[in-house]
């Protein structure tokens, strides 16, 4: 009767899993429902052995992804020049998915030079850290983003060509991705993936305030 108890006992724990939205919950719900239906297959002898050894493989690598989303959710602690970055533009990643990401960026700058050409897919997601870009249209000024603002992260949402050249006025200093690295980290890391195209909605959203403003 105990047994009969155990298997519903874990089978209804599994399903709880599947409702839990935090993948952390899930997998450690998972890990105790199959620990409850190893026992389970453990007490009903010799015959249930196989049920035993699937079960307990499947709690080993649901442990091993427990442990591995805790370490990445500890507590860090951001550089004292990175913190108001983060604050202003990145609030919606977790401070250790923002260094994560920081860390895949490459640090760069230019003078007057050309970070996007129009009908073409960038290479890089970039975003200004000092000085100021122009958005154009052949010679037509479409708008000046400044400082803290993400330049080619509308193709990278959309996955079509840029529909302006984007040009450097004067000197400026910039974090760039190369979307080859931001394909793996969008194929490895899905929650990151996910939060990093919130930080990017928000962007274009005050873009598209500021240009309504001017």
């Amino acid at each position: 009767m105990i047994g009969l108890y155990l298997v519903h006992f874990g089978y209804t724990l599994q399903l709880f899993a599947l409702l839990a939205r935090d993948v952390l919950w899930l997998r450690g719900i998972l890990v105790c429902a199959q620990s409850v239906l190893a026992m389970y297959a453990y007490m009903r002898g010799p015959a249930f052995l196989p049920y035993v050894f699937w079960n307990v493989l499947f709690v080993c690598i649901n442990l091993y992804w427990v442990v591995r989303l805790l370490r990445e959710r500890a507590a860090v602690e951001l550089p004292d020049e990175l913190k108001e970055t983060y604050e202003k533009h990145f609030a919606a990643l977790q401070p250790p998915e923002f260094l994560r990401l920081w860390h895949e960026g490459e640090r760069g700058g230019t003078r007057g030079g050309q970070l996007v050409k129009e009908g073409t897919m960038p290479g890089n997601l970039y975003f200004l850290m000092n000085g100021m870009v122009a958005v154009k249209r052949g010679e037509r000024e479409l708008a000046r983003l400044k400082a803290g603002s993400f330049v080619a992260e509308m193709s990278l949402l959309t996955g079509e060509v840029t529909t302006a050249d984007v040009v450097a006025l004067g000197d400026i200093e910039y974090m760039a991705w190369p979307a080859e690295k931001l394909a793996r980290l969008r194929s490895r890391s899905p929650m990151l993936w996910s939060r990093l195209q919130s930080v990017l909605g928000h962007d274009m959203v005050e873009k598209i305030r500021a240009s309504q403003a001017a």
